[in-house]
Order: structure tokens, then C-alpha cells, then sequence
């Protein structure tokens, strides 16, 4: 195992769910974060894939501050946010997903480059 780490924003979505099994899957990663506003049900996860390196916290993504996106040295992040009109419920709510979570969360890892 080499010792990287990678964190995974958003892994519930499509998109998401195939990232984090590659992860998962990969003894390339010695620490996986799994944040988003909701986290990977254990049933959900494949078997025998936790084995101690994935670290799952459901943040607000109003409130990033509070998320500890600081507190962990991440050597890549995933960022697969996203949804559907339809999943979110109205127009506003997909675009405040799509958009400003995302962006929020870029900012916030700008920040931390610096």
C-alpha cells in the first residue's frame, strides 16, 4: 500500500457509488473520506471492503467550516456532486446542488492550497 489518501464528495450518486467501489477496491489508497450530505448505508458498501481505511461524515455544505474538510490531508479529491431536476424537487434546489456545492467546496480546497 503506498500511504495516499484520497477524499470522495459526493458518493452517493451514480457517478459517486462507481468512484468510491474503485477506491475501495484499490490497495493504492491507504485512507478513503467519504463526505457528503449523506454517506454510503454499510449494506450498500461491498463486502469486506471497509477494512478499517474509509472514513464516512455526512457534512453541511452551507456550513463547510464545521465539515473538518481541513482537518484531513488529502493527496486527491473527488468531487462528483451532482443530481437530477427531478431528484431535487425544483429548479433552484438543482442549480444550489450542481452549482454552489460544488463551487463552495473548490473555494474552500483553494483555500487551503494557499
Amino acid at each position: 500500500m503506498s500511504g495516499r489518501t484520497a477524499l470522495l464528495l459526493g458518493a452517493t450518486g451514480a457517478v459517486g457509488k462507481k468512484v468510491l467501489a474503485e477506491l475501495l477496491a484499490s490497495n493504492e489508497w491507504s485512507k478513503i473520506g467519504e463526505y457528503g450530505r449523506r454517506v454510503t448505508a454499510p449494506e450498500n458498501m461491498p463486502p469486506g471492503q471497509r477494512e478499517g481505511r474509509l472514513e464516512q461524515k455526512a457534512i453541511d455544505f452551507e456550513n463547510l467550516d464545521a465539515a473538518g474538510l481541513k482537518d484531513g490531508r488529502w493527496d486527491v479529491v473527488f468531487v462528483t456532486l451532482g443530481t437530477t431536476r427531478a431528484q431535487a424537487g425544483s429548479a433552484e434546489m438543482f442549480e444550489k446542488i450542481d452549482r454552489e456545492c460544488v463551487h463552495l467546496v473548490l473555494l474552500g480546497f483553494q483555500i487551503l492550497a494557499h
